[in-house]
């Protein structure tokens, strides 16, 4: 098996990349495993990259090392070779796919990594992208789209443009009309926040989908109706544990769906992220892809639901 880490120097704070290296260098160079490092040089050349070590029909674990918009990145790549898994070492600000699993501590220990194992999880496929985690609409895309708008002011740093994005978004319109159909329901209206999941989390730990299993075969969908910005105050504490389906106060906005497939109608183009990476549509179709992640899974760590859907 060779072992290739695939290490986005900016993921992050990018302070925590060369340290990375030393440490690969260090645990494996006397060990007699054959590995690689490889240090992105522009945002797209993973595709590249990857597809040029596959077509060598080696089996390989290419590990996206920086935070979930890197993996979303090497899925996209690799999901598609029989020779490839994917793993990951966490350096992003989020790294919110690896808190569905126990005892993802390991999977920043590069001697777990390399004693783990290949496991079949699903992914969630959007028009002809695949997503690993949480496809997300309304306030939080916004957000995300529009922190642009403060880099260039200077001593504004990541955090800050975050919270300064919010602000602006706050006191812009809210609301996105959507149109969504799913297996056994349809619905529509204007709506604060929407996702599509396959894990739990995303946005740096908002629990957004509680019932959500990333072997499941299952697509869950959590829309938040338009609301106040004064109720707004009161949803963000309770979506961020995920405790929202059960708060009275809240649930009474929220329509949740288990469905293996749905399509969502804007009634103008609008701003969706997967893993953390943006796009624009204006229709999307979402579909289950069971099975259809060979991820590997460090030695120790498990996925965190008990229930599963058999490959």
């Amino acid at each position: 098996m060779r072992h290739i880490f695939i290490i986005n120097p900016v993921a992050g704070t990018g302070k925590a990349q060369e340290k990375l290296k030393e440490t690969i260098n260090f645990e494996l160079k006397d060990n007699k495993i054959d590995y690689e490092i490889y240090i992105t040089k522009f945002k797209g050349d993973i595709e590249n990259f990857i597809a040029n070590k596959c077509r060598e029909n080696v089996q390989t674990v290419f590990y996206a090392c920086g935070g979930d918009g890197t993996l979303h990145e090497v899925i996209n790549a690799a999901c598609k070779y029989k020779n490839a898994s994917i793993g990951v070492i966490p350096l992003g600000s989020g790294n919110d796919f690896i808190k569905n699993f126990n005892n993802y501590e390991n999977f920043s220990d590069i001697i777990s990594q390399t004693e783990g194992e290949s496991t079949e999880l699903d992914l969630i496929k959007v028009n002809n992208v695949y997503a690993a985690t949480v496809l997300n609409i309304g306030l939080d895309a916004d957000v995300a789209f529009n922190m642009h708008k403060f880099k260039k002011i200077p001593f504004i740093q990541g955090s800050t443009r975050y919270y300064l994005s919010i602000l602006y978004c706050l006191f812009s319109k809210l609301g996105k009309n959507i149109k969504i159909k799913a297996d056994t329901t349809s619905f529509k209206g204007s709506f604060l926040i929407g996702v599509a999941a396959n894990g739990q989390y995303y946005g740096s730990g908002y629990k957004c989908a509680p019932k959500a299993k990333i072997n499941d075969g299952i697509i869950d969908l959590c829309f938040v109706k338009n609301i106040s910005r004064f109720k707004i105050l009161g949803l963000i504490g309770s979506y961020k544990k995920g405790e929202h389906l059960e708060n009275p106060k809240i649930n009474k906005y929220i329509t949740y769906v288990k469905t293996e497939q749905a399509n969502i109608k804007f009634n103008e183009p609008t701003n969706v992220c997967m893993d953390g990476e943006k796009y624009i549509y204006d229709e999307i179709n979402i579909s289950t892809e069971k099975c259809a992640l060979k991820f590997w899974l460090p030695k120790g760590v498990l996925v965190s639901q008990e229930e599963s859907f058999v490959c």
